[in-house]
């Protein structure tokens, strides 16, 4: 079965799209600078066999008219190992900022608001990247901090269980790839 990365219906990933959403309008003047595109592509650094190993069950194959008619975000990998009634989101999500400062400014700011929408269940995480944070909750989210770069990764399940330790291990495949991904 040859699985491809989609985009999902946003009932499906609504707590994803609360949080990227309300974070992107936080963190004011030096969040806005935005640093050349990446080359980085998401789903090189979370791969589907990373998704099927972290999930320990098969993918789920998602479609969607837009990924068919524009082509995929290259800055956005989401799987669904669940089912339509009870998705199971693991996705990793770039933010490309103009700075090292900008992207932390901006995780620091965030970190009421994403408090405040999982239910206050927000903690920093030693020993990823250049700083990271997650957040559980409703939200069940991995913010990592790799230079100018932000890597957001969802590892959320239908029975409501603490998916930090999935979503360690996806940022740290995703870290060693990014180190050794060529420059530019």
């Amino acid at each position: 079965m040859t699985i491809a990365p989609r985009r999902l219906s946003i009932a499906f990933i609504a707590p994803f799209l609360i949080a990227a959403l309300s974070m992107a309008g936080c963190g004011g003047p030096s969040a806005s600078k935005t640093a050349a595109p990446s080359k980085v592509d998401a789903c090189r650094l979370f791969t589907e066999e990373d998704a099927a190993a972290v999930a320990g069950e098969t993918l789920a194959s998602m479609n969607s008219t837009f990924d068919q008619a524009k082509g995929r975000n290259p800055l956005e990998c989401i799987y669904n190992s669940g089912s339509i009634d009870q998705p199971r989101i693991l996705s990793l999500l770039i933010r490309q900022h103009g700075s090292a400062e900008a992207a932390k400014d901006l995780q620091e700011s965030s970190r009421s608001t994403l408090e405040s929408i999982s239910g206050g269940q927000a903690r920093d995480v030693p020993g990823l990247g250049n700083g990271a944070l997650w957040v559980g909750g409703r939200i069940q989210q991995l913010h990592v901090l790799a230079g100018s770069r932000q890597l957001v990764i969802t590892v959320q399940s239908p029975d409501g269980a603490d998916q930090l330790p999935r979503a360690r291990q996806i940022a740290t495949r995703a870290l060693e790839r990014l180190r050794a991904a060529p420059p530019g």
